[in-house]
């Protein structure tokens, strides 16, 4: 699938750095080494790190990624300009059939969708005996000191933010951060508290607390308004220069099979309809020029005062 004569099983490795969920994509990684019998290693981090890591991965001239996965479009776009360049084209056919709607899911430029991250609110049941049913139910008195709240380290967390403005109103976060919350920087990290009891509410959780859950954790998870409200779009790009150009190339396919997405994408957003444990979301529209590095650098820098 790409200039190397090697060929994708000869190269024997590709590694995708991702900030999706990596519970979910440990069966990924088992179905697609079964498949291929190429060996697939995550490195999941939030987008801004993982920018950071490939950037420097880049200018050293050693580039560990095959595949970049990440949830914020300033930065997928900003990968491809000119001067950057991050990305080939993927050319996996499972990306060009009518399953996969690339009116939907295809683009910008050399990136493909390959899933949405849908959060929830989640809450301890041993800990909180009534039901959250909406963020606003997060200012119960009863409540404060016990919540947590997502550091918006990457214009996707600021989106969730402008998100929650503009369907609660501007006060709402100074009303949340008057509940002295505590910071987390993902879903994951949150959701665990949630589950161990450091925390009694999270804001924004991960949907692996419903697998939690039918394992007896004490947790309840939901969306606040349902799912066809925030998602953030999950783009992949197969890397310019990456050490296992076809392998990279094949696990971009794969990513989009039926197969794919039932691992990648359980309890989140699919890129294709009927997958059994997902969801079918439209990808939400990240607004751009709300999201230029300048005012997602102011808007830091007002949550910080909020909540700092």
């Amino acid at each position: 699938m790409g200039k190397d004569r090697r060929g994708p099983k000869k190269e024997g490795s590709v590694t995708l750095y991702t900030s999706q969920n990596p519970i979910f994509l440990a069966d990924t990684a088992k179905d697609f080494e079964a498949k291929y019998g190429i060996k697939l290693t995550v490195n999941r981090q939030i987008d801004s790190v993982l920018t950071q890591q490939v950037s420097a991965e880049k200018s050293a001239g050693k580039l560990n990624a095959d595949v970049l996965v990440i949830a914020s479009r300033p930065i997928v776009l900003g990968a491809q300009k000119a001067q950057n360049q991050w990305a080939v084209n993927a050319v996996g056919p499972h990306l060009y059939v009518k399953a996969y709607n690339r009116k939907l899911f295809g683009g910008p430029g050399k990136a493909d969708i390959v899933g949405e991250a849908i959060l929830g609110i989640a809450w301890n049941t041993n800990q909180y005996s009534k039901t959250l049913k909406d963020l606003p139910d997060f200012l119960d008195p009863a409540l404060k000191g016990k919540i947590g709240v997502v550091d918006p380290t990457a214009p996707s967390l600021v989106d969730w933010y402008l998100w929650v403005q503009q369907r609660y109103g501007k006060a709402f976060l100074a009303k949340l951060a008057a509940q002295k919350p505590k910071i987390y920087t993902s879903s994951l990290p949150m959701t665990q508290a949630v589950v161990s009891g450091e925390i009694t509410a999270g804001t924004f959780t991960s949907a692996n607390a419903l697998d939690l859950q039918q394992q007896g954790a004490p947790i309840k998870w939901t969306q606040p308004g349902g799912v066809h409200n925030w998602n953030a779009p999950w783009w992949g790009m197969t890397l310019k220069g990456a050490a296992h150009p076809n392998a990279a190339q094949v696990l971009m396919d794969f990513l989009v099979t039926r197969k794919g997405q039932q691992t990648s994408a359980h309890h989140t957003g699919a890129v294709l309809k009927g997958v059994p444990g997902t969801f079918f979301v439209q990808p939400r529209q990240q607004n751009l020029l709300a999201l230029t590095p300048s005012k997602v650098t102011a808007f830091q820098s007002y949550w910080n005062g909020l909540f700092k």
